[in-house]
């Protein structure tokens, strides 16, 4: 059997650390009383599948542990049980091992424990605003309506011609000399050149030189900003005048304008304002909970910045 990626197993580490600490007891018991008929017809529903010395797993606990994984393992983990549990096995027996030594008395481990079980909590709160958060079709469909101008695309072409103005550009031409050669490029371009011909022997961008300078839909803001403000002012099918970036200089030609489709920015949105209607919940729990930080031992709190005018 192909084993399981022990990074599968260990990942349970947090979990499964938590849920057998509350298993082992501080000691044996000094007796086994019977059990009742019902006890017994529950027990055999739910075997113990792992044992170590006084601590057990049981198979509902078992298939918890694996639900509890990242869900990028499970799969892979229900598919090699047995090198999941043997791993498990192993980290029962340092569980038992560290309480041996105290170690589970320690005030570091402590503190982890703590912080793990209410980040647990924390998250699941999120997860459950989250899951109540998300807008209707409606809803997504009124913000795209009332904000068309975000979800514009502008299809462009460029040549870049690289300089050294950025520490560590991998072009080292002098901005100077830079200059100099878009204006040549930008002169025979006026005078009819081909630009995807130019942009194939002249462009210093690789991603679109070989394309003829063709970056394709570009969104508002996907760019740098004076590229960004370049696009949003040259009229279609006009060659700009170079515009110099971090990156150096561009000759920008802009082929066409459009507006994303609801349906292809719908998912966005409903990120967006997931994340929005989260972000305030969070706040009003927060506001609510009347969290006092001391400020004589951290410190004054820095101020908020001013909202970002749109």
């Amino acid at each position: 059997m192909r084993s399981i990626p022990r990074l599968s197993a260990l990942a349970l580490v947090p979990v499964v650390t938590g849920a057998l600490l509350a298993q082992t007891p501080a000691k044996p018991p000094a007796t086994h009383p019977a059990k009742p008929a019902g006890a017994a017809a529950a027990s055999a529903a739910d075997p113990v599948v792992i044992s170590v010395g006084t601590s057990q797993i049981r198979a509902s606990q078992f298939n918890a542990l694996i639900k509890a994984a990242p869900p990028e393992n499970q799969a892979a983990m229900e598919a090699n049980k047995r090198a999941v549990a043997d791993e498990l096995g192993k980290m029962l027996a340092l569980v038992q091992e560290a309480q041996r030594r105290g170690l589970d008395q320690d005030a570091t481990f402590k503190a982890q424990m703590m912080l793990a079980r209410d980040n647990a909590l924390a998250k699941a709160v999120v997860d459950k605003l989250q899951a109540s958060a998300a807008p209707t079709d409606a809803q997504a469909k009124a913000y795209y309506d009332a904000h068309l101008a975000e979800f514009g695309q502008t299809k462009v072409k460029h040549i870049l011609v690289g300089d050294n103005e950025v520490q560590g550009s991998p072009n080292q031409r002098t901005q100077a000399d830079a200059l100099a050669k878009v204006n040549q490029i930008e002169a025979k371009l006026k005078a009819g050149g081909d630009f995807a011909a130019l942009a194939k022997t002249d462009s210093d961008d690789p991603g679109s030189k070989d394309k003829g300078g063709e970056l394709g839909d570009v969104a508002p803001g996907q760019t740098v900003p004076e590229f960004d403000t370049a696009i949003k002012t040259l009229p279609v099918g006009q060659v700009s005048d170079p515009v110099h970036t971090r990156f150096g200089y561009h000759i920008i030609v802009v082929e066409a304008r459009d507006t994303m489709p609801f349906e292809q920015a719908k998912s966005s949105i409903s990120d967006q304002l997931t994340t929005q209607t989260v972000t305030g919940e969070i706040d009003k729990i927060a506001a609510n909970a009347h969290i006092t930080v001391s400020d004589s031992y951290f410190g004054p709190a820095k101020p908020t910045p001013p909202p970002a005018h749109q």
